[in-house]
């Protein structure tokens, strides 16, 4: 008989255009699965799907054990009944931790175990002789997966039926869930050992009471606030529709049932329903009732929309607006904000409620074809239903002109929601706007150096989306300087710099960011950066004198806590003391020459820069 292949499983390797390694099941093909032929596996059958099972999962399997000499030791088959343990544990011979752990359900295959993955030196006498090397025919008839989810054997989980889709639930998903739970006497050494060849009893099977169970049509609640923290920790390793049966220690159960010590509580759970939270924008949320599996596709800015929607308050106890159908395109602002914003999140056929709970964004604007019936300064709850959507051109779509025109759309768009006090649309447009500027590259005018038919030049389309850049990104600087987002006005404005080192209005901005941020050196190498420029520039030489006044703020606040240590240190000793006067003394004098050097009152709120210089830059 001719000797088999053996392919050795690559344990470190890089792909490469070299190197192609064929990881497909291939019957009669021996791999050594331990990489040091300790445990070799041939497939005999091919199994079923992708998976295989992980540490800790109880496994099912037949068996049929040969010496290398065909003489038969042990099988499952013979005895009529299949043989569970639990992987990876240390239950079984190293052997078939091993090879059972690269099997797929349904598999056939021979695992070829040298001693030391079989039974040693000691052998297994009388029927396995010391040092010898073993043959089994295995076939993995199922597993069930077995996990410690909080890692100190305080929530076991055992899935029963397998779920659905990929996602697990957060803590603020809604879920529907049915379960039945009895107390169960933690298990004994000899419990376990009288278990190991056969399928442990549960508390079901064993007859036990029920102490608390589901209600009718199940317990509705959010992941985070479940009734137990085993629960919680359970959920979140959960799919929709998975079955299990949980095994939970007493400081787990509470809220669910009293459990004494020495007992466990056994839950048979279903996660029945998911229905998953968003948050589109701080303000909205976006809780997912129903949507079509495998669908990805939502809409873009300029698409035409059709909803199915019913506006109601808050509490749902006023129907603001009875259920209708309507059609409109987004980003034209013909529904409210925090409508819109939903919109967008969604899939076709997707159905979910959206509360929005800031007034501003429940407002309806003028020509509105939506959420009209909301009361000023009210929120708002919608039903609704993305029946359709037709999208419109991506970026990557148009042409260098039309990329041109829209970010020079959002960019207007921006500058009107900027002077209406709407921030959040403001920086979202201003972001569009630079990244549709960002899309027009140099590289790709010089395909075509004569530009887009009747078009400008491609110089005049790169200098135009140039502009646009850094007027959109000084404006987005202001509206993080109104928000107080310090970190996001400073990168703004740096970006403004590195296309224009002596922009002032984005070297004023920077400074404030910097200020906000504590970083008052920065701040003011910035600042003499604009003087520099513009000596008489009267915001720069306003914030100027704030900065000094912080930075002698800051001074003090050194001053003293220095103080203190010094004191705690010398006990108040007079040369501490004499030390400390003479740095105050010291501060108060730079304080006081920088002052000399500052005339202009203090000014540094953005909205009040003279009419040559605008908070909002116009569109170019």
């Amino acid at each position: 008989m001719a000797e088999p292949v053996v392919e050795p499983v690559p344990q470190d390797f890089e792909m490469n255009d070299d190197a192609e390694y064929d990881f497909e099941d291939k019957v009669g093909v021996e791999k050594d699965l331990s990489g040091d032929g300790g445990c070799k596996k041939t497939i005999l059958r091919k199994g079923e799907g992708w998976e295989s099972p992980e540490v800790g999962d109880e496994v099912t399997v037949h068996y049929v054990g040969t010496l290398l000499d065909g003489t038969k030791f042990d099988s499952s088959r013979d005895r009529g009944d299949y043989f569970s343990f639990q992987l990876g544990k240390g239950k079984v011979i190293k052997g078939w931790d091993t090879g059972v752990a690269s099997m797929k359900k349904g598999e056939l295959a021979n695992l070829v175990c040298r001693a030391d993955y079989a039974y040693g030196a000691a052998g297994s006498p009388p029927t396995i002789p010391p040092d010898a090397t073993l043959q089994f025919e295995v076939e993995l008839i199922s597993w069930k997966s077995v996990k410690d989810i909080t890692g100190d054997g305080g929530v076991i989980k055992t899935i029963v039926s397998e779920g659905q889709g990929w996602q697990n639930p957060k803590d603020a998903d809604e879920v529907v869930v049915t379960f039945t739970a009895r107390l169960k006497p933690t298990p004994t050494p000899e419990d376990a050992a009288a278990a190991a060849s056969k399928k442990p009893q549960t508390a079901a099977e064993l007859g036990l009471p029920v102490v608390a169970s589901s209600p009718e049509g199940g317990a509705v609640f959010e992941v985070g606030a479940a009734p137990c923290s085993g629960f919680a920790a359970a959920l979140r390793s959960m799919k929709h529709q998975e079955s299990a049966l949980l095994l939970l220690k007493p400081e787990y159960a509470a809220g669910v049932a009293e459990v004494p010590e020495g007992q466990l509580l056994e839950v048979e759970f279903t996660l029945s329903e998911l229905h998953r939270v968003d948050t589109p924008a701080p303000g909205v949320t976006k809780k997912i009732l129903s949507e079509l599996e495998g669908n990805y596709n939502k809409p873009n800015d300029g698409s035409s929309v059709t909803v199915v929607v019913t506006t109601r308050s808050v509490d749902g106890a006023t129907v603001y607006e009875e259920q209708r159908e309507v059609t409109f395109t987004t980003d034209e602002e013909q529904v409210p904000e925090g409508l819109e914003l939903a919109v967008h999140s969604m899939r076709a056929e997707e159905h979910a409620l959206v509360t929005i709970s800031d007034p501003a964004l429940a407002a309806a604007p003028e020509g509105a074809v939506a959420g009209t019936g909301v009361p000023a300064g009210a929120g708002a709850v919608y039903d609704i239903t993305l029946k359709s959507f037709v999208k419109a051109k991506e970026k990557w779509e148009m042409n260098n002109q039309e990329k041109l025109a829209s970010a020079l759309s959002r960019k207007e768009k921006g500058n009107a929601a900027y002077k209406a006090g709407r921030l959040a649309r403001a920086a979202r447009q201003y972001s569009a706007a630079v990244e549709a500027a960002n899309s027009i590259q140099e590289r790709d005018l010089s395909r075509n150096p004569a530009g887009d038919a009747d078009g400008p030049s491609p110089a005049a389309l790169l200098a135009q989306a140039k502009d646009v850049k850094k007027a959109c990104a000084n404006n987005w600087a202001a509206v993080e300087l109104k928000r107080k987002n310090w970190g996001e006005a400073a990168s703004q404005a740096t970006k403004v710099l590195e296309l224009d080192p002596t922009n002032i209005k984005a070297l004023y901005r920077r400074a404030q960011a910097r200020m906000g941020l504590g970083e008052l050196l920065e701040a003011e190498l910035d600042i003499r950066s604009g003087l520099l420029n513009e000596p008489e520039n009267a915001d720069l030489v306003a914030l100027n004198r704030k900065l000094k006044v912080q930075m002698r703020e800051l001074n003090k606040k050194e001053a003293k806590l220095y103080g203190k240590m010094f004191a705690a240190l010398g006990k108040g000793s007079s040369s501490s003391a004499e030390e400390q006067q003479q740095q105050q003394a010291a501060n108060g004098e730079q304080a006081a020459a920088a002052d000399a050097t500052d005339a202009a009152p203090m000014e540094t709120d953005a909205a009040t820069a003279p009419a040559a210089a605008p908070v909002v830059e116009a569109a170019a």
